[in-house]
């Protein structure tokens, strides 16, 4: 059987592709095979890579969250984040002139949470009863840094 052309390639039937890769040296052979090897290699790093990056831009993400956000004297807020950059153990300090002054940070009253796996953190706290009603400012540090976040807590009567 001759080879015919087919929609612009040229078929040839299994026999003689056969053995035209039979005619192929041994070498040529042996580098194509390598050639793929190499492009599924490269294809994987690629993927890792990726992969890799994706993580490390969502895990990334300070945050943090204060439930309630307005609360009456006298009762508990639950406030939980994401540490970016903080590592596993470490302390978090929230800080906010609205909490008791059991720790302190810089003068400040501070709230102490540990940074569990994942970067994130979880700490409840009870407003004082004598606490004055307004808006207080509530931030956080770890590891030496400001996580850059900003919260208010509603405080009432």
């Amino acid at each position: 059987m001759r080879a015919r052309p087919y929609f612009g390639r040229v078929y040839a039937p299994p026999v003689q592709r056969a053995a035209a890769s039979a005619e192929r040296p041994r070498a040529a052979r042996r580098a194509a095979a390598e050639f793929g090897h190499k492009r599924v290699l490269v294809s994987v790093a690629a993927l890792v890579a990726a992969l890799a990056t994706a993580a490390t831009a969502t895990a990334g993400v300070p945050s943090l969250t204060l439930t309630p956000s307005s609360v009456k004297r006298g009762n508990t807020v639950l406030i939980k984040g994401s540490a970016d950059g903080c590592a596993v153990g470490d302390r978090v300090f929230i800080i906010s002139r609205a909490f008791v002054h059991a720790h302190d940070f810089a003068g400040l009253p501070a709230v102490l949470a540990k940074v569990k796996y994942g970067g994130s953190f979880r700490v409840t706290t009870r407003i004082p009863a004598t606490k004055r009603p307004g808006r207080y400012r509530v931030t956080a540090r770890c590891g030496g840094g400001n996580l850059g976040i900003l919260k208010f807590l509603t405080v009432r009567r």
